[in-house]
């Protein structure tokens, strides 16, 4: 006698209230929150820089007998230069998939998303190689105790001394942020140094608890961002090889809120932001749809497009730990 089963009476159909996709969340990417972003109207240009060891020194200003002249100085000025690259990437959408699709795939939206957030990793990969490596600030340091050695290393004390050593070479600028990677962050929220800021020396029971802000407040500075995006250098078809992009650095750097005139910076950002549908960022998404397209069975293409120029033009200005923990 035939009996049904609860397999015989469903057909397995996709459900219409759940997909997973893996785009992470935006907050995560530090490149246009640490230095401010200049937008710019041309794709190149130069911008002027006062000489700072003009402005502190000492010895010109004399006492005037009557009928005395001051000492006359002079201001010295140079000038630098940047080049914003376009950078891009795409996806295309044929005709009869986008036709037959289920309707709670969206796989345009996914689509523009997933370029959105393959660019802002590149976007994060060239801060990286920019501000947070070695070789490119003017005091470039190694603690000799690493801070993942609890019993011997004192990180608070490395940044006091990182802190007053680049107010005396950058002229007289206190560093104002701190960039740590997201390894330097986990290994700090769990040091004997920092539990004992926290809590007079008491256990924290839940490390977790001890928020950035707490952080920035321990180190004396103004802003505590941590690099925790997550880049998978896998090529396509292999396993992925995922790693935090921050590494297992940390910066010191003083930076204003907002660029202009007559106002120092570690770091900067030229975002060319002239072209036509492009952010004040510099990013831009584009959608496409013509008979060209169709012909070759290509019912839409977007393209997302960053125009920028990353540059440390203040080197003084930045004290850079490369590899601070094991």
């Amino acid at each position: 006698m035939p009996i049904l089963t609860p397999q015989s009476v469903h057909l397995d159909t996709p459900l219409s209230n759940l997909t997973l996709a893996y785009v992470q969340e935006q907050s995560v990417y530090i490149a246009d929150k640490v230095f401010p972003v200049v937008g710019v109207s041309k794709q190149s240009d130069k911008y002027y820089i006062y000489d700072r060891a003009n402005a502190n020194r000492k010895g010109d200003v004399k006492k005037l007998s009557p009928r005395t002249e001051v000492n006359r100085i002079g201001l010295a000025i140079s000038n630098d230069s940047y080049y914003a690259d376009v950078y891009g990437i795409g996806m295309d959408f044929d005709a009869q998939t986008i036709a037959n699709e289920d309707t709670v795939l969206e796989t345009r939206v996914n689509g523009a998303q997933t370029l959105m957030n393959r660019v802002l990793i590149e976007r994060e990969e060239a801060f990286a190689s920019t501000f947070f490596a070695s070789g490119q600030w003017t005091t470039d340091v190694t603690p000799s105790n690493l801070w993942s050695d609890y019993t011997n290393s004192t990180p608070i004390a490395d940044v006091t001394t990182g802190a007053r050593t680049m107010q005396l070479k950058s002229g007289g600028f206190k560093p104002n942020t701190m960039v740590v990677g997201k390894e330097v962050r986990d290994i700090l929220v769990n040091h004997p140094d920092i539990l004992a800021r926290l809590n007079g020396g008491s256990t924290v029971n839940n490390p977790a608890l001890i928020v950035d802000a707490k952080l920035a407040e321990i180190f004396g500075v103004e802003n505590f961002y941590v690099m925790e995006a997550v880049a998978n250098t896998g090529a396509e078809g292999l396993a992925e090889a995922n790693a935090f992009i921050g590494g297992k650095n940390a910066l010191l750097v003083h930076t204003p809120r907002a660029s202009g005139l007559m106002t120092p910076a570690a770091g900067l950002t030229f975002a060319w932001n002239s072209i036509e549908g492009v952010s004040n960022l510099g990013v831009t998404v584009e959608s496409f749809t013509d008979d060209a397209l169709k012909r070759v069975g290509v019912a839409e293409q977007i393209q997302v497009k960053m125009a920028y120029d990353m540059k440390v033009v203040g080197a003084d200005l930045g004290y850079f730990f490369a590899n601070v923990v094991a």
